[in-house]
C-alpha cells in the first residue's frame, strides 16, 4: 500500500495543472498552449444616510480583478481585490484534478470526489488517484486517497474562531461488477481508517476520535419486458468509532470469526445496514414507480458525507403525461416512520403527499400544486403524553398562471402567483401556540416594444402571515422602465417600489426605494456604469426609527 501511495503521489505532481471532470487525451493537442483572458474593474462610491447610525463609510473605492489562466485548455481562475476595507488575493479554486478518458479507460488523479453506490463511496471529496476500466460489459474502478487531512487543536484559540481538529484519515474502494448503466450488478467495498499518529497532541474533546471503517455494498438496476425498471442498493458498514477504545468484546460480532482478522473490534464497533429499492414501470403516456428506503440509526460510511439515518420510507409516485405532453399530472404518496430499533422513547410517523398539474402551450400556462406533511406520535419505550403529543399537518397550495401575447412590434406578458399555506395542530393542547398560516399574491405585466428597445413592467404584491402572537401584512406595487439606444452602447433601467405594512390591523408605516442604473459601452472591451439606489422608511411603529439612505457607484471595466 506504501508503493501505492507513493505512485499516486507521483500522479498528482505530475497532473496538477490539469483540471476537469472528464478530459478526451485526443482533444488536449487541439488546445492553445497558454491564453489569459479575464476582467479588471475599478469602482468609487458614496453613502448617506439620516435617521439610523451608518450601515458603510461615506465613501468606498474597489479595484477588483478576474484574471483566468488557461494551459491547453484547463482553466486557472484567479481573483484579486483591493478595497477601502479588505487587501486580497485568492485563488478561488484551488483543489484541482483530473479524469483524463480514453475510449473505456479513465485516469483520476488529485482531488477528485466520484460515486460507486449511494451508500458506501458516495461523492466524498480526496486526494488521491484511481482508475476506471469499462471493456464492453465489464466495470471495474479503484481509488485511494487521503480522505481528511490532519488538523492540530489549536487551544489559544477562541472556541467559535477554531478550526475543530482531525485526525489524517485514508480509504481506498473497490467496484467490480457486470453490464451497462441500464443493466448491471455491482459489488462495492470500502476501507477507511484514520491515523492515530498524525496529532503530536490528543484533542481534548472526546467526541474527537480515530475511527477505521468497512463498508460492504450492492449496487444493481436491470430493465426488463420493455417497460420495467428495477433498482437496489444495499450497504453494510462496520464502524470502529475509536480504534483506541478499551478491548471490551463485542458480543454481538465476535460471533463472526473472520470479521476480526480483517476489522478491529471493540465496545465502539457498530454493524448496520442501509438499503433501498425500487420497482418502476414506464410508458410513452404514463409511469409508476415504487419506493422503498430505509438506513439504520447512526449509519456512517467515511465514503460519505452525510445520512438520514433512523428513517423508514415507503413512496409512491406517478405521472401521466397527455396531449403530447403539454398536459402533465403526477403525484407521490409516502410513509416514513423512525425508531427503527424500538429504542427511542417515542415513535414519530409521518405521511407525505403531493399532486401537480400542469398545461402549458407556447401562448399560456397554468401549474398547480398541492402538498401536505403529516406527522404524529406513537409509543416508543414509553407512553405518549396528550399534552405533548405531536399531531400536526401543514398544507401547501401553490399556482402560476401566464399569458403571453408576442408581437414584432409590442409584446405583453402577464404572470400571476399564489400561494397558501396552513398549519393545523390536531392537539387541543398545543394548538393555540401552534398557529401558522399564510398567503401570498403577485400580479405582474410586461410590455415590451423590442424594435425600440424599449421595455416597461408592473407588479403588485400582497402578504399576509397569521401567527400565534399577530398578523402582519405587506403590500404595494413596483413599476420598472428600461430602453436601450445608440444601438444597445447605451442602456437605462429605473424602477421604483412602494410597500405598506399593518401589523394587527394597526398602520406600521410605509418603505419606498427606487433604483437607476446605466452602462455605456465605450468599446468591445471597456465600459461604464452608474447606480443610484434610494430609499426612505417611514416607521410608525415606536420601536423602530424612520430613515432615508442615499447609495451612489460609479465603475469602470476593462475585458482581456
Amino acid at each position: 500500500m506504501k508503493r501505492l501511495s507513493l505512485l499516486f503521489t507521483f500522479l498528482i505532481l505530475l497532473l496538477l495543472a490539469l483540471q476537469g471532470t472528464a478530459q478526451d487525451l485526443g482533444e488536449i493537442a487541439k488546445q492553445k498552449p497558454v491564453v489569459l483572458n479575464g476582467s479588471l474593474g475599478l469602482g468609487f462610491g458614496t453613502y448617506n444616510v439620516k435617521g439610523i447610525p451608518a450601515r458603510q463609510r461615506a465613501y468606498s473605492y474597489v479595484f477588483n480583478g478576474a484574471p483566468t489562466l488557461s494551459i491547453y485548455g484547463v482553466s486557472f481562475p484567479f481573483s484579486v481585490v483591493v478595497s477601502d476595507q479588505q487587501r486580497s488575493y485568492t485563488q478561488p479554486f484551488n483543489q484541482y484534478g483530473i479524469s483524463p478518458t480514453y475510449k473505456w479507460l479513465t485516469v483520476h488523479a488529485g482531488w477528485r470526489s466520484l460515486e460507486f453506490s449511494p451508500f458506501t463511496l458516495a461523492g466524498h471529496n480526496f486526494l488521491g488517484g484511481g482508475v476506471e476500466l469499462n471493456p464492453g460489459k465489464l466495470r471495474f474502478g479503484f481509488i485511494y486517497g487521503r480522505f481528511n487531512k490532519a488538523i492540530e487543536e489549536d487551544i489559544n484559540q477562541p472556541l467559535a474562531l477554531a478550526q475543530q481538529p482531525a485526525y489524517k484519515r485514508t480509504a481506498y474502494s473497490a467496484r467490480l461488477g457486470v453490464g451497462t448503466e441500464r443493466n448491471h450488478f455491482d459489488v462495492i467495498f470500502l476501507k477507511g481508517k484514520d491515523d492515530v499518529s498524525s496529532l503530536a497532541v490528543k484533542p481534548t474533546s472526546l467526541l474527537i476520535t480515530p475511527a477505521e471503517n468497512m463498508v460492504l455494498g450492492i449496487s444493481s438496476k436491470f430493465s426488463f419486458l420493455k417497460h420495467f425498471v428495477f433498482d437496489l442498493d444495499v450497504s453494510g458498514s462496520i464502524y470502529t468509532r475509536n480504534v483506541l477504545s478499551d478491548t471490551i468484546h463485542n458480543s454481538t460480532l465476535d460471533k463472526v470469526d473472520f470479521l476480526r482478522k480483517i476489522v478491529p473490534l471493540n465496545s465502539s464497533t457498530q454493524l448496520l445496514t442501509a438499503g433501498q429499492t425500487s420497482l418502476g414501470y414506464y410508458a410513452n403516456l404514463y409511469s409508476i414507480k415504487l419506493k422503498y428506503r430505509r438506513v439504520d440509526p447512526d449509519y456512517k460510511s467515511m465514503g460519505a458525507y452525510y445520512f438520514e439515518t433512523d428513517v423508514q420510507n415507503y413512496t409512491l409516485e406517478t405521472a401521466l403525461r397527455l396531449f403530447k405532453s403539454q398536459l402533465q399530472i403526477s403525484g407521490s404518496f409516502g410513509l416514513q416512520n423512525d425508531n427503527l430499533l424500538g429504542d427511542k422513547a417515542v415513535r414519530s410517523n409521518r405521511k407525505i403527499g403531493s399532486a401537480n398539474v400542469s398545461f402549458n402551450k407556447p401562448e399560456y400556462g397554468i401549474d398547480l400544486r398541492y402538498t401536505n406533511f403529516g406527522i404524529t406520535q406513537d409509543r416508543g419505550l414509553n407512553p405518549v403524553l396528550d399534552v405533548l403529543r405531536i399531531s400536526r399537518t401543514n398544507h401547501n397550495l401553490s399556482s402560476v398562471f401566464r399569458y403571453n401575447m408576442n408581437g414584432e412590434t409590442v409584446s405583453h406578458g402577464f404572470v400571476l402567483v399564489a400561494n397558501i399555506q396552513s398549519l393545523v395542530d390536531l392537539n387541543e393542547f398545543t394548538a393555540p401556540n401552534s398557529k401558522s398560516n399564510s398567503k401570498t399574491g403577485n400580479f405582474s405585466y410586461q410590455f415590451s416594444l423590442p424594435k425600440k428597445a424599449f421595455g416597461a413592467n408592473f407588479n403588485i404584491n400582497y402578504t399576509l402571515a397569521d401567527v400565534a402572537f399577530g398578523r402582519t401584512i405587506f403590500y404595494g406595487p413596483t413599476l420598472g422602465i428600461s430602453q436601450a439606444v445608440d444601438k444597445g452602447k447605451l442602456g437605462l433601467n429605473l424602477s421604483a417600489s412602494y410597500q405598506l405594512q399593518r401589523n394587527n390591523d394597526i398602520d406600521a408605516g410605509t418603505i419606498f426605494s427606487s433604483n437607476l442604473n446605466g452602462s455605456y459601452r465605450i468599446g468591445k472591451r471597456d465600459a461604464a456604469n452608474i447606480s443610484l439606489n434610494y430609499l426612505k422608511s417611514n416607521s410608525k411603529d415606536t420601536t423602530l426609527p424612520s430613515f432615508n439612505e442615499l447609495r451612489t457607484n460609479v465603475g469602470l471595466v476593462h475585458t482581456f
